[in-house]
């Protein structure tokens, strides 16, 4: 597919229109995020509504991996769903495009819950996804046409300390209280050594 021409009139000569333009955008991300984080989606839903928007060079990346092409991110993305069972709460998405009106990014917030055992406990994970794109051919004035070739998702291994029943109360109600107290306890020792170095340093002069 060919990269979109910079002279585009829906992208860099009239405000009005980018912006309605980004709008659509967000709305094809919306959609794509929702069908990837929410594993009751079939897989043939995924090959048909997602996998378009994937470019052939695309890299996965989260804290745990990272690499790939477009056939092992497909394969990666029914895993996901074959194996877990997610649903995904968004708080809030964005995408702005870069300066050489060709490439530019998405992120979104919000909060994977895995429900794998529902019956037991939901286990919230607060996530962000970021999703690097290029704008193609084609234009229309309601469906942008872009695909995906960087995802990254992050996410924190102390939200998910946090999200452990039992274990998540103790690290939020008694480990972090407690090392907050020790980090301000060794700052209030840091600033007095430096203060007294400091008053040592300008008798000497």
């Amino acid at each position: 597919m060919v990269k979109c021409d910079l002279a585009h009139p829906r992208i860099d000569r009239e405000p009005a229109a980018q912006a309605e333009f980004i709008g659509h955008l967000e709305k094809q991300f919306a959609t794509i995020t929702q069908l990837l984080y929410t594993t009751s989606v079939p897989n043939s839903e995924l090959e048909e509504k997602v996998l378009p928007y994937i470019a052939d060079d695309v890299i996965f990346k989260d804290p745990w991996q990272e690499g790939g092409d477009k056939k092992m991110y497909s394969i990666g993305m029914k895993g996901f769903h074959n194996m877990f069972c997610f649903n995904f709460e968004m708080f809030q998405l964005g995408v702005k495009l870069n300066h050489d009106g060709v490439t530019g990014r998405c992120i979104v917030d919000g909060v994977m819950n895995l429900e794998q055992f529902s019956w037991i406990y939901t286990f919230p994970l607060r996530s962000i996804f970021v999703y690097d794109f290029r704008l193609l051919d084609d234009q229309s004035a309601d469906k942008p046409q872009f695909e995906i070739f960087r995802h990254e998702e992050m996410w924190s291994y102390a939200e998910m300390i946090e999200g452990i029943p039992a274990v998540g109360w103790v690290y939020r109600n008694m480990f972090r209280p407690a090392f907050g107290h020790l980090f301000v306890g060794a700052s209030y020792l840091s600033c007095v050594l430096h203060d007294r170095i400091a008053e040592f340093a300008k008798k000497k002069e």
